[in-house]
């Protein structure tokens, strides 16, 4: 944007210091009878003075370092725009699992219903569900099933749910294996499941009779809090988008200190709440990495993937953090911002140079070749050294 103003500018500006040397070269001596010599050499300077080269480098120069001093740090940044509109954000919109939590999800307890499958069974039904699931909640079934050497057959027939879970028959028998959603899709009775709050939960109905549960807890990203906290003291408004459950986001948020939760989302209902934050506090970031979070990652005013997460969100995303540490986040923020301030510090200080001198040559105070050659390389040269100062740019301490 601040590019586009340069361009728009040149537009009044070109025609207009061109039309004042044509005057001042030959107009003036016309019309007061002087020499055309000292009105020349006026003309020329001034023109040379007025030359945009200033402006039009310093900008995307301040950009490209930007972008350049981002990579080194691990944030990919895809083009200027990207930078600028991160620098002016009033929200932070993040997804729960794999971008504040670390994923690695772990079975915590198996909940059989009474005079239902044993706990063994429970597992190697779900784990037969979770067959070549990517999801961190399924690969961690999987692998608990695998650690108690459990024989998981592999299902005849299976289905995905977005937002809800998987549908199965294995052996004639009908599964349904994900979250309360689910169940109450397929219309299980599921007045014999308690709720245990510790974490997530994944449902399993055998035949449309509820058959147990699974808890699997995940943790918090060590740097979360710390990273949190500094979004909130740039008054950031910080919100968590999840499909978990509303007491396992709640847990999580409360560890982490956002402000606003919302669970049990499905990907377009994590659209439309987006589209809500955004109506109420103005530019939203969003930060995910699953492949449900393409969409609102596409819809966001400027969309942020882990480098750990799917292909999908990856493509979708305007930034991607290869380092997956919550740290990036604010880090993006910060040096979005200071590369704004110096593409506007470029722009200030080259149009201030410009006019002064021009108004002192065309007077003909000081109507000079040198001084010319200043306001155009000289200014163009600055600008460059202020914008290379992105590329020696250090992040402040730690976000604690």
């Amino acid at each position: 944007h601040i590019d586009a103003f340069i361009t728009r500018f040149a537009r009044i500006y070109t025609p207009v210091v061109v039309g004042i040397a044509i005057f001042t070269a030959v107009g003036i001596p016309l019309v007061t009878g002087q020499s055309f010599y000292p009105w020349v050499y006026t003309a020329l300077s001034f023109l040379v003075m007025s030359c945009p080269c200033a402006l039009v480098l310093s900008v995307p120069l301040a950009f490209f370092c930007g972008i350049g001093s981002g990579s080194r740090q691990g944030i990919l940044f895809k083009g200027g725009v990207v930078m600028e509109t991160l620098a002016t954000i009033k929200a932070v919109v993040m997804d729960k699992t794999g971008t504040i939590t670390e994923g690695n999800f772990s079975v915590q307890r198996l909940n059989p219903v009474s005079g239902g499958p044993s706990e063994e069974t429970l597992l190697a039904l779900c784990a037969a569900c979770e067959q070549g699931s990517t999801h961190p909640i399924g690969t961690s079934i999987s692998a608990a099933a695998k650690a108690k050497n459990l024989d998981v057959s592999r299902p005849e027939k299976i289905t995905e749910l977005s937002g809800k879970g998987i549908s199965a028959v294995l052996n004639g028998q009908s599964l349904l294996c994900g979250n309360l959603k689910l169940m109450e899709y397929f219309s299980v009775d599921c007045s014999r499941y308690q709720k245990s709050g510790q974490g997530s939960e994944v449902l399993l109905a055998v035949d449309g009779r509820y058959a147990g549960s699974i808890v699997i807890a995940d943790t918090l990203k060590t740097e979360a809090p710390g990273a949190i906290a500094w979004l909130r003291r740039e008054n950031l408004v910080t919100a968590m988008l999840t499909g978990d459950t509303a007491d396992s986001a709640r847990a999580i948020a409360r560890k982490a200190g956002i402000e606003d939760v919302h669970a049990r989302l499905l990907p377009e209902e994590k659209l439309e709440t987006l589209k809500n934050i955004r109506q109420t506090h103005g530019p939203v970031l969003f930060v995910g990495d699953g492949i449900n979070d393409a969409p609102v990652l596409a819809g966001a005013d400027v969309g942020a993937a882990m480098g750990s997460g799917a292909d999908a969100a990856l493509e979708a995303a305007d930034v991607v953090y290869m380092r997956s540490d919550m740290n990036a986040i604010p880090e993006s923020i910060a040096l979005s911002r200071h590369t704004r301030r110096i593409a506007l510090q470029n722009v200030i200080f080259a149009l201030t140079i410009k006019i002064a001198v021009m108004i002192l040559g065309i007077t003909g105070i000081y109507a000079n070749l040198w001084l010319a050659v200043f306001a155009d390389t000289g200014v163009a040269f600055l600008c460059i050294l202020n914008a290379m100062r992105l590329l020696l740019y250090k992040q402040p301490a730690r976000f604690q």
